[in-house]
């Protein structure tokens, strides 16, 4: 459990409050643990499993965090990443089950 709270924390920002009204800051945490909420959905639905068990930064600078140009053309988009970029098998991997899950909900 300390582990989910210090996610949480640093992850998502629980910790900080921005108003002295009890009423913002408790909007601004539900909106927090709906991120909270989202991100694990994403991470138990698209995310490789060698990736789940990471946390919320290490997620974000190996997939979020990635220089990559996008191409259109009329029936794709094609993401071109570095050819020494780290992360590219765990990136294509997640836009392969991100395919699926669309394909799946249609």
């Amino acid at each position: 459990m300390e582990n989910f709270i210090k996610e949480s924390k640093s992850g998502f920002d629980f910790s900080s409050v921005s108003s002295h009204s009890r009423v913002v800051n408790a909007n601004r945490l539900r909106v927090h643990a709906l991120a909270y909420n989202l991100f694990n959905w994403f991470r138990r639905l698209a995310l490789s499993a060698s990736m789940r068990k990471q946390r919320i930064d290490t997620i974000r600078l190996k997939l979020l965090k990635i220089a990559a140009r996008m191409i259109r053309s009329a029936r794709y988009i094609t993401f071109k990443l570095c050819s020494s970029c780290p992360y590219k098998r765990e990136f294509y991997e997640t836009l392969s089950n991100i395919e699926k899950l669309q394909s799946q909900l249609e």
